[in-house]
């Protein structure tokens, strides 16, 4: 009997349908640009200066919500440093504890590393990566600096596949990719997302995507193909229903305004019409023998005793991924361990050996090689 004015908040996906929806007056409300941003924090409460009020509305594109959930947080880390102002590091450590208190059921963090120098890439892949990172950085401000032919379908959302064979630093490249733009990296745990009931997986992945457009994190969908692959003839109702899975994350992917990685080792099963919405696609690849060399030596014990032609013989003939040298480094360092002395060629030599046999390949050198 009520008829008075009625207000009903609603999330972008789905809608209202009856006889009352006849009159009724629908307001899209768009994320805030940084202006508005830099309004909600001055509303905040957080004594930020100018300078620090600019650097959070502009490295931070969070909802006014998320903004003033933020700023006591912030406030209370400031106060127990003892301050009496806040600054940019207070507000990414308050995001943090909200980040995990919103997504620790559906997303696992990944810590960042320090930048891309954690990172042996081939000259093709570096460059990639620094566009997909010059891409992250302008992806609000490029809204401005394009034609009428974007207006309705281009937003500030970044979508980026990493493909490639196992262990040659995709998942790497994410964390330093976080660490470069000093935002927080969450992987999807799949487990978690999959629902064998119809519409629910569709109802956890819009669940993610909506948390993290609003906490403004970088989500990694890590082997990615599981959810992307082809679409295929309906000859049954498993077949439309897995359509159907696919058909909703590829709009919910179009829509997405954060920033998205996508990992897999198997790019040809991923459905074209994903390809086609991905703002960067980078190839992973086997290193090289420069490339190899470099990760020997960053994964090696610098007091290490194994001699320049042995390794220099590794380097040109056991054509390894940087996952499988880690793994090798490792394990040489665990038998000198064992050992009690450093890294030489014969714990060298066996832990090579030990990884061709994990892979299921002939060992490339001799048998006795780096023995003496």
């Amino acid at each position: 009997g009520y008829s008075g004015t009625v207000g009903i908040a609603m999330s972008r996906i789905g809608g209202l349908e009856g006889s009352a929806m006849e009159n009724a007056l629908t307001l899209a409300m768009t994320p805030p640009a940084e202006a508005q941003r830099a309004l909600f924090w001055q509303a905040s409460g957080l004594p930020l200066d100018a300078a620090a009020t600019a650097t959070v509305a502009n490295r931070f594109l969070l909802t006014g919500g998320r903004i003033m959930r933020a700023a006591p947080l912030a406030r209370n880390r400031m106060l127990l440093d003892g301050r009496t102002e806040a600054g940019p590091e207070d507000v990414r450590t308050a995001m943090r504890g909200v980040n995990r208190q919103v997504l620790e059921t559906l997303a696992t963090p990944l810590p960042s590393v320090g930048g891309w120098s954690s990172l042996v890439a081939a000259p093709r892949v570096a460059e990639q990566l620094d566009l997909l990172e010059a891409r992250c950085r302008s992806r609000e401000q490029i809204l401005a600096h394009v034609g009428p032919a974007f207006a309705n379908s281009l937003n500030r959302g970044v979508r980026a596949l990493f493909s490639g064979p196992s262990g040659t630093g995709k998942t790497l490249a994410a964390r330093a990719l976080a660490g470069s733009l000093q935002m927080d990296l969450y992987r999807v745990d799949l487990a978690s997302v999959v629902n064998k009931y119809i519409g629910e997986t569709e109802k956890n992945l819009n669940r993610i995507f909506t948390y993290a457009e609003e906490l403004d994190i970088i989500l990694l969908l890590d082997e990615g193909d599981s959810l992307m692959t082809r679409r295929t003839d309906v000859k049954g109702a498993n077949d439309r229903y897995a359509n159907l899975e696919t058909n909703f994350l590829l709009q919910r992917l179009e829509s997405y305004e954060g920033i998205i990685l996508i990992t897999t080792n198997a790019a040809q099963r991923i459905d074209q019409a994903f390809v086609r919405r991905l703002d960067v696609t980078v190839d992973f690849g086997l290193p090289e023998a420069e490339e190899r060399r470099l990760l020997w030596r960053l994964h090696l014990p610098e007091d290490h005793r194994i001699d320049d032609a042995f390794l220099e013989k590794a380097v040109l003939r056991c054509k390894l991924s940087g996952g499988q040298i880690r793994n090798t480094a490792l394990h040489a360092g665990l038998l000198a361990l064992r050992r009690g002395g450093r890294v030489t060629a014969a714990e060298f030599a066996d832990a090579l050996q030990r990884e061709y046999r994990k892979a299921g390949h002939p060992y490339p050198l001799a048998a006795g090689a780096g023995r003496s």
